[in-house]
């Protein structure tokens, strides 16, 4: 229950003083991001962490106490009877994920052994992670999820994985909440309700091998690729747009080439606005290599190093795509489905949004599963349905836009 109130109240309130400073996000993302990634420079710079996680709240609370910033023009979707499904199923998810004991396996074997390291020894360059202590499966992971998971520990004074496990459940709730705040904008609020709720029930999202009551780091970085999907569409604040490309640098291996693609696409959109969001992604990507460098690597898997060598691999495109398609679902069935409508309906700016949001990296995925040594199809059993949930937000707003003829913000 410590951990749960903790998750519950400290990253709300971070990420309320963001919003208060660069206007309305998701409190709970923005403070989770904010957290992280002030820990990590912080780890980087030798800082104890300790002390920053204090400056942080205090500055959060000054933040909010001496700015009057109001959320005009912003239009909030009112509370109503039809918002039900949503908060019980967020409640039911969160409760799950706080009582189920952690089964996941990348939850137990990378990201919390990180998560307690960090809490026990207060560094992310100890010796835990120079393997001094004990062996460290991935090492040079990413340390977003871990450094918010250790943050709960450290605050219930208990680094059991109990204390962490709402955190992980929460991230899926909020990205709902924050497709249900953007979708009602832009769509309808019958259409929001219901999609976010649709989101909360996907065995992407929900399951616990990977999801939401795992305690792996896929969901977060769904989460993150939807608020940066968010920004492009709307165009308004480079700075926000600059923290979630550094949180997906920060939470997987993947968030890096992800965040390429964003912030190329963020040229276009934001055009000389863009080198807002370049401080915050050039500082987190500056700071991940540095740390990397005075730390051993273990049994990361290079995909990305192993793409020089698909000519020799091409061959097996064949048995990649058996493997992996059928892994789509009835999710990418409508989504083909809106894809069709939105060419019919001529579209193109939403269309054009969603398909660059997906098929860049869908397609590194496939190149990724092609060029690898390991067996195709047990690959592809265990990582497609986690791969795939990074997708689910811009899939989500692909079958919004082709369900409504009549758009606001996203067709000016």
């Amino acid at each position: 229950m410590t951990g749960l109130l903790i998750t519950l109240l400290w990253f709300p309130l971070l990420g309320a003083a963001f919003s208060r400073l660069a206007g309305r996000t998701s409190w709970f993302l923005a403070g989770a991001g904010v957290n992280a990634l002030a820990l990590f420079l912080a780890g980087v710079l030798h800082i104890p962490l300790k002390p920053v996680i204090a400056v942080l709240g205090l500055a959060a609370i000054a933040v909010l106490g001496t700015t009057t910033k109001s959320w005009s023009g912003a239009r909030v979707p009112r509370a109503s009877l039809s918002s039900l499904p949503l908060w019980i199923t967020a409640f039911v998810l969160l409760i799950g994920a706080v009582i189920t004991p952690l089964a996941d396996y990348d939850g137990r074997a990378f990201w919390m052994l990180k998560a307690k390291a960090i809490a026990r020894e207060q560094r992310i360059d100890g010796p835990f992670f120079q393997l001094q202590s004990t062996h460290s499966p991935r090492n040079q992971y990413p340390l977003l999820v871990p450094l918010d998971a250790a943050t709960v520990m450290l605050f219930a004074r208990d680094d059991d994985d109990r204390q962490a496990r709402a955190l992980f459940a929460m991230f899926a709730i909020a990205l709902a909440f924050e497709v249900r705040r953007r979708f009602a904008e832009w769509f309808s609020p019958s259409t929001a309700v219901w999609l976010a709720t649709l989101l909360l029930w996907l065995p992407q999202i929900e399951n616990a091998s990977g999801g939401a009551r795992s305690g792996s780091a896929d969901v977060p970085l769904a989460a993150f690729v939807g608020c940066a999907f968010f920004e492009l569409i709307e165009a308004r604040a480079p700075l926000r747009l600059g923290l979630w490309l550094a949180c997906l640098v920060l939470t997987k291996n993947e968030g890096l080439p992800f965040a390429l693609v964003f912030f190329i696409a963020g040229a276009f959109v934001f055009r000389r606005r863009i080198l807002i969001a370049a401080v915050p992604f050039a500082a987190v990507i500056a700071a991940l290599f540095t740390w990397r460098a005075r730390i051993p690597p273990t049994d990361e898997q290079d995909f990305l190093g192993q793409l020089p060598g698909l000519p020799q691999h091409i061959g097996r495109t064949g048995e990649v795509l058996a493997e992996f398609l059928p892994r789509f679902g009835f999710l990418w069935i409508a989504v083909a489905i809106a894809i069709a409508i939105l060419v019919g309906k001529r579209a193109w700016r939403p269309l054009v949004f969603g398909l660059v949001a997906i098929l860049p990296m869908l397609t590194l995925y496939t190149l990724a599963y092609v060029v690898t040594d390991w067996a195709i199809a047990e690959l592809v059993r265990v990582t497609a349905t986690r791969l795939l949930a990074h997708f689910v937000a811009p899939a989500l707003f692909l079958i919004a836009a082709a369900t409504h003829s009549r758009y606001t913000e996203i067709s000016q």
